[in-house]
């Protein structure tokens, strides 16, 4: 019988060792509330096709609904989170060519590795997400933002963004949603009926649209 000799049999048990394909691995979470920068909220990854967010976002008759945006922003699904009963909220779900680029989670079922979730204060992510740039990306309102533009809190490189609308009655801004999208693309933003030369950056962590 022949021997190979110790080197060359290291070599082999090592070569045997490494993983056919050896290219970073998605990063994934068995955590179902968890929100990931640039890749998922709870269970639903960027990139998931329609048929896997219903599967696990189930469509209610007559409460959740679905609409066209503009052709830069697809589709969206508004599934409500009628089942947290600590605070009623909503999910985005936005998709183009049947799959999911961007995922906007207004709901307390979720919340970031830092713990951020919609009862989360701007102080707390101010101090917990170092970098962001505040933003005015569309003019658009509605009573529900209270009657101003939306501020967003922006991480393009990690992908994620925080959106505060305005209370009246406390008058202050508050957490009203939390963007999961791919890191350095667009943020679709809740009223898209903007010119592109509409967006304008703010100081950083200005909670003001002026």
């Amino acid at each position: 019988m022949r021997l190979i000799p110790g080197s060359l049999l290291l070599l082999f048990v090592c070569f045997l060792s490494v993983p056919s394909d050896s290219r970073p691995q998605p990063q994934t979470t068995s955590n179902p509330t968890l929100i990931v920068p640039g890749m998922s909220v709870g269970p639903l990854q960027l990139g998931d096709t329609r048929e896997r967010a219903f599967e696990l976002f189930p469509n209610k008759p007559n409460m959740d609904q679905e609409w066209r945006e503009g052709p830069e922003c697809g589709t969206t699904i508004n599934w409500l989170d009628v089942k947290n009963h600590q605070m009623a909220g909503n999910v985005f779900i936005r998709l183009k060519e049947g799959k999911v680029f961007q995922i906007d989670a207004g709901t307390t079922s979720f919340h970031t590795a830092k713990d951020i979730t919609m009862k989360s204060s701007p102080q707390e992510i101010r101090n917990l997400y170092p970098g962001l740039r505040a933003y005015v990306i569309s003019t658009g309102f509605s009573e529900a933002s209270g009657d101003r533009p939306l501020v967003y809190w922006v991480d393009s490189e990690k992908g994620i963004a925080f959106a505060f609308a305005y209370s009246r009655s406390e008058k202050k801004r508050y957490l009203n949603w939390i963007i999961v999208f791919r890191p350095h693309a667009e943020i679709c933003p809740q009223w898209p009926d903007m010119e592109p030369t509409e967006k304008r950056e703010l100081p950083a962590y200005s909670l003001e649209s002026e």
